[in-house]
């Protein structure tokens, strides 16, 4: 390929929305109706979308595989995690300066758990355009999007609208 195809290819992939992937989006079982839309949600990040994933989450997700007792069933949930990374271009999120942010989570809703706050923080801090989650605390918390300009969506909403 070309270098100013690759250069254009590249400057198209930034410009897509910016989305964090909470944990549940990727640990929901594909068999139920949220799994089903989690799938399709995945399905189009890399394409419509550009997905992130931070540390917080990825150290949420590891807690989730480690409890699994069958070992074929752990190894499966990291290959996924890995295939996504790899194949939807999914990158990394660090967590700078993301105290302040979730302690400013936590004031305006205390019902958000500490892990959930951390990884929403790190979406928050790098600029995501959306949070995707399946966290009903969180889905259109009308007090977090104000505060801090981000939307929090379900994954089925993502299908629909940009």
């Amino acid at each position: 390929m070309k270098e100013k195809t690759l250069l254009k290819l590249q400057r198209q992939f930034l410009a897509l929305p910016l989305h964090h992937i909470d944990t549940s989006v990727i640990i929901e079982k594909p068999t139920t109706i949220n799994g089903r839309y989690c799938v399709s949600y995945l399905n189009i990040v890399g394409y419509k979308y550009r997905g992130k994933f931070s540390i917080p989450m990825l150290g949420e997700c590891l807690l989730n595989i480690l409890s699994i007792s069958d070992y074929s069933k752990r190894v499966d949930l990291l290959e996924v995690i890995y295939s996504l990374m790899k194949n939807k271009r999914i990158e990394l999120s660090g967590v700078d300066d993301i105290e302040k942010i979730a302690e400013r989570i936590k004031e305006l809703d205390s019902r958000i758990e500490t892990t959930d706050r951390l990884i929403l923080a790190s979406a928050i801090q790098d600029g995501a355009h959306t949070f995707v989650t399946l966290d009903g605390e969180l889905v259109h918390n009308a007090h977090i999007e104000r505060e801090f300009g981000i939307e929090i969506k379900h994954p089925k909403e993502k299908l629909t609208r940009s």
